[in-house]
């Protein structure tokens, strides 16, 4: 065999292994998925109105503005979870990730609805969904501070919502199969 023909061949051998190694590992990765929790809160305006440390982060968007674009639009479109849907194999988790400058939850819930902010369920017509009868204790197992992470338990296969028990806007819905 010829030395061009011998590293044509290693050459082909070394790319099906990659090949078929990248797709073990992306196989792989199905059973574990990371939603991105976001906000842009600007932190002078936020803390003066809800109390010092209320938003740790450099953001762009005034109290005044978030209220203003939730009476006008019913969301804020830099407060979401990332992506608004995604798929993993059953019995894999989710990692929630918060990239904001504000305390947020990773709550599973029934059915998406309101959240336990009485103030921001009026301004948005909603009601409570049912999981916020565990206030506070639901803040505590389902929050997440910024720059902190939450890990869901391994999901059976269907459909599970996940919305911000304080921002209801904010959701996910995860198909498990």
């Amino acid at each position: 065999m010829s030395f061009v023909r011998r590293l044509v061949t290693v050459s082909l051998t070394t790319a099906m292994a990659l090949v078929l190694a990248f797709a073990a590992v992306a196989s792989g990765s199905s059973s574990t998925r990371t939603v991105q929790i976001l906000d842009n809160c600007d932190p002078a305006s936020f803390n003066a109105v809800l109390g010092p440390g209320s938003c740790v982060r450099d953001g762009g968007l005034t109290f005044d503005t978030l209220i203003s674009h939730l009476l006008r639009k019913g969301n804020v479109a830099s407060w979401r979870f990332a992506p608004e849907q995604l798929k993993l194999a059953a019995g894999g988790t989710v990692t929630a990730i918060n990239r904001g400058g504000e305390f947020h939850t990773f709550a599973e819930v029934a059915q998406f609805g309101g959240g336990c902010v009485d103030e921001l369920n009026d301004l948005l017509g909603l009601s409570p969904v049912p999981e916020c009868a565990g206030a506070p204790g639901i803040f505590f197992t389902t929050g997440v501070a910024p720059g902190g992470s939450l890990q869901t338990e391994p999901l059976d296969a269907g459909t599970h919502r996940f919305q911000c028990l304080i921002h209801p806007w904010q959701r996910t819905t995860v198909t498990a199969n």
